[in-house]
């Protein structure tokens, strides 16, 4: 994303919406933005590409802790 990367947006996202659940979707498994990703709150952090079962239980997931 040319303004900001996932993370900042995850972060700003929290400020103004505390209680929305955010699942990163990534084509790079990078173990730093995986750690801060859900030590900021994410729900899952998923590799594309994501097999459908694995992505649909990610988000069922996340609704089911809201």
């Amino acid at each position: 994303m040319p303004v900001m990367d996932g993370l900042e947006v995850q972060r700003r996202l929290g400020e103004v919406s505390p209680g929305t659940r955010v699942i990163v979707l990534t084509g790079k498994d990078d173990r730093v933005v995986r750690w801060k990703a859900l030590a900021g709150g994410a729900a899952a952090f998923c590799i594309k590409p994501e097999r459908d079962e694995e992505f649909l239980a990610s988000v069922q997931s996340a609704f089911a802790a809201s």
